[in-house]
């Protein structure tokens, strides 16, 4: 039986933290169960964007720092190391205004940048994913405008290095093509220990422009599928209607049988969110093929740049996987015939430039 640990922390104030992250790791067998002294550990945070703690877009620094006491407590080596969006050329200012930088230099521990990679299956992995002894990942809880949900299994898809998660998207436009890859890469790189930052989620039009959310829930285990079955069931999911937990549960990846996972700490139910807002684009998602074969020309959705806000970083022409945006000093152009609607302009943009766009029958059915 699959085993998940939940933890109630009402803030980031450092010892609440720590308090929090302890307990949960405690409660599936403690950090020694899976550290050992002179190991050297990898934490792999969500850093998706160039945003501040309180934006609820990255892992909170306070999480991250509570697990590298609890990995030096261990006698373990931590390092830090993720790959951003926009392929990562903006690392070094993500790791700034996350405050991760700030809080790893006070806590002596080296930063890791994804740029070196090894294949496998044909899918550049970071080195640092098979040079380390154990790796502990550390997502944050959000929504997600292509998979619903982003935290334990899609944390690990940080770990692909390059252009290749740009080329996902456009080898595989079907959400369902995409939730594979996603599944495969976690099989890849599939972390020892998952502890989630819940105390603020991000709920509506994430991954990266929602709205905060106040959770209050350290989680941590060693099945991500299983974690992200709990935390489905918190948002008012069905675990296996989020596509990625499916996949990977059908790989055989881990436990999405709710009655097949043992939850200890605090009670779950006491953590559901009645009103949790899910993205603009879920209802599609959630609609028998058959139906949503019919009516999927009418129901539209599309990334739109307001020109005003735009800072012209050009992150979004970056990560474009099929080169469909425009960027001028006068103009901002999306071309809609290229636009395979991924949304990984609307996810890397650390500014709320670019937003989510409906038709009309899109809003007359859906509000």
């Amino acid at each position: 039986m699959a085993k998940v640990s939940i933890i109630r922390c009402p803030d980031y104030e450092t010892a609440n933290v720590f308090n929090a992250v302890k307990r949960a790791v405690d409660l599936i067998g403690g950090i020694d169960t899976f550290v050992k002294p002179g190991m050297k550990v990898l934490l792999k945070p969500n850093l998706l964007s160039a945003r501040v703690p309180d934006d609820a877009v990255d892992t909170h620094p306070e999480v991250v720092r509570a697990v590298v006491r609890l990995v030096k407590g261990a006698g373990a080596v931590p390092c830090i190391g993720d790959s951003p969006g926009g392929y990562g050329k903006n690392i070094d200012e993500v790791f700034e205004k996350s405050g991760i930088k700030r809080m790893a230099e006070e806590e002596g521990v080296e930063l890791e940048r994804f740029t070196a990679s090894r294949f496998v299956n044909g899918t550049p992995i970071a080195r640092q994913i098979f040079d380390s002894d154990r790796v502990i990942s550390i997502p944050k809880l959000k929504t997600h405008s292509v998979t619903v949900l982003t935290a334990a299994i899609k944390n690990m898809f940080g770990a692909v290095v390059g252009l290749y998660k740009a080329q996902c998207h456009s080898r595989a436009p079907k959400e369902e093509d995409f939730c594979r890859i996603i599944a495969k890469v976690y099989s890849i790189a599939r972390p020892h220990l998952t502890i989630v930052d819940g105390i603020i989620a991000m709920e509506g039009d994430g991954p990266s422009s929602g709205a905060i959310r106040k959770m209050n829930l350290i989680m941590a285990g060693m099945d991500a599928v299983a974690i992200d079955s709990c935390l489905a069931k918190i948002m008012g999911v069905k675990p296996l209607d989020i596509l990625v937990t499916k996949e990977a549960y059908e790989a055989k990846l881990g436990e999405a049988d709710m009655s097949k996972i043992e939850v200890m700490g605090d009670d779950l139910d006491t953590f559901i969110a009645k009103d949790f807002k899910l993205p603009q684009t879920t209802p599609l998602k959630f609609l028998p093929r058959s139906v949503m074969n019919g009516i999927a020309s009418l129901i539209k959705f599309k990334p739109y740049i307001d020109i005003g806000i735009c800072r012209r970083c050009n992150l979004c022409k970056i990560a474009c996987p099929v080169s469909c945006i425009e960027i001028e000093k006068n103009y901002c152009r999306i071309d809609y015939k290229k636009c395979v609607r991924c949304l990984c302009c609307h996810e890397v943009c650390p500014y709320r430039a670019i937003s989510i766009k409906r038709n009309i029958l899109t809003k007359m059915v859906w509000g």
